[in-house]
């Protein structure tokens, strides 16, 4: 019996396309921070400090208004996903094996979901990470202002919530990583979507997971009618 070759799409084009804004943002916010925190390029003065602040400030604006975008799309609109995130009793049961899968020590067991129990997990905590670093970036631009609060009452001063806000960026890092691992063990024609690329052909791997669309060649259709 022919056995039909599934082109599934997990993720809409806006999602992707907001996908790779995110990243790229956030690399710039990284390499942005570090530099304004200690200058390892020239002395740190003049027009390079101007412009690491103003690429950083430009990065930090683009990617409030795709986190907002995105979250707006997770509860509202035709692609809205928000289940997706919240594991359920059998997610539960099945984080065992999946990180068994993640350590090499095992197969992934069958996925019900759009994402398994370890991603949802590390999805939403990339997501409070982003807002925590939202929130002291700007009590960091104002810690006298409307946002004084923070700065000596959540923190005691501004050289608290500047720390924080460095410890975080290297938290965000390992985060990052760990997610970079995650996405690796998918299978290449997933990579390929969230990426833009051009879509993977019959000889590479399917996907393990279910998906939102799933689309079937003509022929291969046909086939299985004449098979039954």
């Amino acid at each position: 019996m022919a056995i039909a070759q599934l082109r599934e799409v997990r993720h809409t084009l806006l999602y992707r396309v907001l996908h790779e804004l995110r990243m790229m943002m956030i690399i710039l916010l990284i390499i942005t921070g570090f530099y304004i925190h200690r200058p390892f390029i020239a002395d740190g003065g003049g027009f390079l400090m101007s412009l690491m602040r103003g690429v950083h400030y430009f990065a930090a604006g683009v990617l409030i208004v795709v986190v907002l975008l995105r979250i707006a799309g997770t509860f509202s609109g035709p692609y809205r996903d928000w289940p997706s995130f919240v594991p359920h009793g059998k997610d539960l049961k099945l984080l065992p094996k999946v990180l068994a899968y993640y350590l090499h020590l095992g197969p992934m067991p069958d996925i019900t979901g759009k994402y398994n129990s370890i991603q949802m997990v590390t999805y939403v905590l990339l997501l409070l990470l982003v807002f925590f670093q939202i929130i002291t970036g700007f009590v960091l631009q104002y810690p006298d202002g409307w946002l004084s609060w923070i700065t000596y009452g959540v923190f005691n001063n501004e050289i608290e919530v500047r720390l924080a806000h460095y410890i975080f960026t290297w938290l965000f890092l390992i985060f990052l990583l760990f997610h970079t691992y995650l996405a690796l063990r998918e299978s290449s024609h997933i990579m390929k979507e969230i990426h833009l690329l051009p879509p993977f052909t019959e000889s590479e791997e399917p996907s393990r997971l279910p998906f939102t669309k799933r689309e079937e060649s003509s022929e291969e259709i046909g086939e299985e009618k004449s098979l039954t």
